[in-house]
Order: structure tokens, then C-alpha cells, then sequence
């Protein structure tokens, strides 16, 4: 749980700061990169297989939206991409 928290957390902060927010997110994982290209990534509590999830538009699809669940004790970033 702590770490859908510091998910959470890093997707709040990474819109902070004086420059324009990017246009896209990447989610890069120690296991590697899980996603790139998204307008948007929601972090969620549910579990899929005892992993928690993140939710996003496809970025390749418009009217998809997708699901990436992590691996146990990965630990993931969400920053501008």
C-alpha cells in the first residue's frame, strides 16, 4: 500500500513547477518502462492478481483506456514524457 501511495504522490508532484506541464507521461519501473505517451494516469487502489494498477487513456487508441498492473515491490515513476 505504501507504494500506490508514493505512486500518488509522484503523479501530484510531477505537475508542480514554473515551467508548462508536458503533454504526455511516462511510467518507467525498475522492471522498465511500463508506458509512454499518455495524457493521464490514474493511480488505483484495486488490486489485479494482487498487484495494484494504473488506469490510462491508450495513447494509441482514443476511445481505449488501459490498464498496467506492478509488479510486487517495483518501485515506478510518472514524469513528463
Amino acid at each position: 500500500m505504501s507504494h500506490l501511495r508514493l505512486l500518488l504522490l509522484a503523479l501530484l508532484v510531477s505537475g508542480c513547477g514554473g515551467s508548462k506541464s508536458a503533454n504526455t507521461l511516462s511510467v518507467v519501473c525498475a522492471s522498465g518502462t511500463q508506458l509512454f505517451g499518455a495524457s493521464s494516469v490514474d493511480v488505483l487502489g484495486d488490486l489485479a492478481d494482487g498487484r495494484p494498477t494504473m488506469e490510462f487513456p491508450d495513447p494509441a487508441n482514443r476511445d481505449r483506456t488501459d490498464t498496467i498492473s506492478i509488479k510486487p515491490h517495483d518501485h515506478c515513476k510518472i514524469t513528463p514524457g
